[in-house]
């Protein structure tokens, strides 16, 4: 089943900034998971009132379906994804 979900559900990536500004959370795709058991790692940052991540608070490796129920929850609660994404430059 998580093979599947692999492969139908796309991976939450990018970055979901918090509604008053004092966080930033960072998704992106383990690149050491396995296609069938996918994982995503996520980095919470304080930031700066523009958004911007300052200091890493933690990092966290989860399941594809852990990570697709945070984003989604986070999103629910205001959380909004920052359009101009913070590592597009790089």
């Amino acid at each position: 089943m998580t093979s599947e979900l692999g492969r139908l559900i796309p991976t939450p990536t990018g970055w979901l900034i918090h509604p008053e500004k004092k966080r930033v959370l960072f998704f992106i795709s383990d690149p050491q998971s396995l296609v069938f058991l996918p994982k995503v790692i996520t980095q919470l940052w304080y930031s700066t009132a523009e958004g911007i991540p300052t200091r890493m608070k933690n990092t966290r490796i989860m399941e594809l379906e852990d990570a697709i129920e945070t984003w989604n929850e986070l999103l629910s609660h205001g959380w909004e994804l920052i359009e101009h994404q913070i590592n597009d430059a790089a």
